[in-house]
Formats: C-alpha cells, sequence, structure tokens
C-alpha cells in the first residue's frame, strides 16, 4: 500500500477492534485482559501452562484484504526469525507465531498470533504523561540500552525499520527492550528490504522519496539511527520533537528542508548541552 494509505495508528485505544475471549488457547497459552491496539491488530495480556506471564499480539483478519493478510503473514514470520537469530537483553524476544485456525470465531479465524515478553509499559506510554521541557526519568540509561540493543542489530546485519517510542518497551524492571520487529530486514551489502510501512514522525527523510519495488523500499542501518535521535531528543526534553508542525506530515516536511539543507536543525533549549552533538 501507498505511504499515505496505510492504516491509523492508535495507540492506547480503548477497546480492541475485535473480542478474544478470556482463556482463549494460544500456541499452548492462554489469553487474558486487553493491552492495547496499534495498526494491525490488538495485544492480549496471556499466560502459560506454568503461569509465566506474556503478551500477545493478534494481527487479525478482520477487514483486511488479501494483500493485508500476507502482508501480516510474513511480518509475524520475519519478526519470529529475526527473533530467534538475534537474542540480545535489549531485544523482547518472540516466543511463538501461530496462525488461528477456527471457524467457530470468524473475527478471530485466520488471525496471526505472536506470543512474546511482556512489558510494564513503552515509551509511548510514558511520552504521553510527560511534562514538556523536562527529561523523561532514566532517559538516559534508557537511551544507552535502546542504542545497545540497535547496535547488536546493526552488527548482526540487521535493520529494525520501524523504531519509534511505541516499539520501545520497559519491563517491569525497567530495563528497556526494543520490539516490534515485523519490519526489520536483513542487510544485503549496505541495503535491506522491506514494506513501505513506517511512522512519518521516524522514518528518515529519504524514505518520502524511495521508490517501491518488488521487493518494498530499500533502508539502511542510518534510518534506525535517524529515529534515534529523534528518540533521544524527545526522552530529554519531555515529548517534543526536533521538527516543529502541529500535525506528523508538517514535521516530516521540515525534516525534508533540513535534509536538503533548505532550513538549520533548531534544537529545543531544553535538550541538555552534552547531548547537542549526539543528536
Amino acid at each position: 500500500e501507498a505511504p499515505d494509505d496505510r492504516p491509523p495508528e492508535r495507540p492506547g485505544a480503548a477497546r480492541p477492534p475485535f473480542e478474544v475471549p478470556d482463556g482463549y488457547p494460544l500456541a499452548g497459552y492462554r489469553a487474558g485482559a486487553f493491552l492495547g491496539a496499534g495498526a494491525w491488530g490488538s495485544v492480549y495480556a496471556a499466560e502459560g501452562p506454568d503461569g509465566t506471564p506474556v503478551a500477545v499480539k493478534i494481527l487479525g483478519p478482520a477487514r483486511s484484504s488479501p494483500g493485508q493478510r500476507r502482508t501480516m503473514a510474513q511480518m509475524a514470520a520475519g519478526e519470529l526469525r529475526f527473533s530467534r537469530r538475534a537474542d540480545h537483553p535489549h531485544l523482547i524476544r518472540t516466543l511463538a507465531v501461530v496462525t488461528v485456525d477456527d471457524p467457530g470465531h470468524p473475527e478471530l479465524d485466520g488471525a496471526v498470533a505472536l506470543v512474546m515478553e511482556r512489558a510494564a509499559h513503552s515509551l509511548q506510554d510514558l511520552l504521553a504523561t510527560a511534562r514538556p521541557g523536562t527529561p523523561l526519568p532514566g532517559a538516559e540509561r534508557i537511551l544507552t540500552e535502546v542504542c545497545a540493543g540497535l547496535t547488536h542489530m546493526h552488527r548482526a546485519g540487521w535493520v529494525h525499520g520501524d523504531l519509534k517510542p511505541a516499539n520501545i518497551l520497559l519491563m517491569p524492571d525497567g530495563t528497556a527492550k526494543i520490539a516490534d520487529f515485523g519490519l526489520t530486514a536483513e542487510l544485503e551489502g549496505t541495503h535491506a528490504y522491506a514494506p513501505p510501512l513506517g511512522s512519518p514522525d521516524h522514518v528518515p527523510p529519504e524514505w518520502w522519496s524511495q521508490r517501491t519495488g518488488a521487493r518494498g523500499v530499500a533502508v539502511r542501518p542510518s534510518a534506525d539511527v535517524w529515529a534515534f535521535g529523534v528518540i533521544a531528543h524527545q526522552l530529554l526534553t519531555g515529548g517534543l520533537h526536533p521538527f516543529l508542525g502541529a500535525t506528523a506530515r508538517a514535521r516530516s516536511l521540515a525534516a525534508q528542508s533540513y535534509a536538503r539543507g533548505a532550513a538549520p536543525l533548531r534544537l529545543d533549549q531544553a535538550l541538555p548541552v552534552r547531548w547537542r552533538p549526539v543528536v
């Protein structure tokens, strides 16, 4: 699908787009409370046979075209493949992937479910309650841990492709872990190829002019580095984006102007001095 046609993100949605019955079995786990919804599905709490807490992300087929269902299946398979090959303490582990086969629940039949480690909340949750101009508590430690996970990915030959606050999770002990590897792609030389999806506030300027080929769009590790710079600015300034604009589209246009050399980078005054060269 074209970049501007992707479904809207709904962080913190109050209601799931489809219901998963309490105790519903998925890959040996039993679903529990609804935790939240995003662009492609819902996340539920779940428990294993031994009571181990996990999260289940369900990519539902409802109202999805055949092409979208294929994309979801590819993203789920890619997430599991990456998780098995790139284990790291600052990367969320995907434990299992299953396609639901249940004609008795048509809203779930054909859905793809990913079982993963359960976090306490995301950076997006923290930013939603942040005070502008004030760094988030533990911001520097969180950024250091994100950087460690990202460095591991890049050294292993992978590009995340969708780094943003909603995809950085904080575990119950406060440890930061990168999550959501549906767009993660393996490098082939200097580039990897991924579907033309992403968060407008965190994709690099060249993303907007990339042509989509048969294998998707070309992405480089520098796309993750760009996103990390934006996230660092947000965490250290209480949620302020480094590019001004009332909408994501306006901010992306400001980023493109900066990339062309047509506008300077105006870092917010709240950004600590020693972090300015990093960002």
